[in-house]
């Protein structure tokens, strides 16, 4: 081996190459292999089925009941899928496009009577938002009529509206500290003066 000419030394270095070249390729290709696989492993069952979410829906419904409901659904689809609105049912009092979620209880509220004052029929002394002991209904008044209450003003009772059509109806007079703006010292001072259905 001392004397290898340069014709040998050319040899032995092409065919050093050819073989680690063909070793690489060889590897290079159980390599490629590998990677194949586990992304062939990755399949998605059952990917065709919809996601389905259930929802309460009562109110002013022609059939309330619980309702399974694909996962993108609005309260329009859910209210939809109850039969459809009552005749009495209040449409614009909640939001038709709000996604539902799953498990949520949609109530569709019926609109309210005006009443009158028994000594004037004309006149009438009740509206929408209030009870017949003077007290406002959080779930049906106005933002002119919530601002009558104290430290209420035009920026929290249209809150308060606004977050009647986001969530729905008030399910308790305490519900009504969930709107920004309102915590347990304005609930204090306007709690004797509230009322919900």
């Amino acid at each position: 081996m001392k004397d290898l000419s340069l014709k040998q030394w050319i040899s032995v270095v092409v065919l050093v190459s050819a073989v680690m070249l063909g070793i690489g390729m060889i590897m290079g290709k159980n390599l490629a292999e590998t990677k194949v696989v586990p992304s062939e492993q990755v399949v998605i069952e059952n990917s065709e089925e919809p996601i389905y979410i259930t929802s309460y829906v009562v109110g002013a419904v022609n059939k309330p009941d619980v309702y399974e409901l694909p996962i993108n659904s609005i309260v329009k689809d859910a209210i939809e899928k109850a039969g459809g609105p009552t005749e009495e049912a209040d449409l614009v009092a909640i939001n038709l496009a709000r996604k539902v979620k799953d498990g949520e209880e949609i109530i569709v509220p019926t609109k309210q009577v005006f009443l009158s004052d028994s000594n004037d029929p004309g006149n009438s002394t009740s509206t929408v938002g209030t009870n017949s002991n003077g007290k406002i209904n959080i779930n049906t008044a106005s933002a002119k009529e919530l601002e009558a209450l104290p430290g209420i003003g035009e920026v929290k009772s249209n809150a308060i509206v606004q977050y009647r059509k986001d969530y729905g109806l008030f399910r308790d007079i305490r519900d009504i500290m969930n709107v920004s703006g309102i915590g347990e010292v304005t609930f204090e001072n306007i709690k004797d003066l509230i009322v919900i259905p």
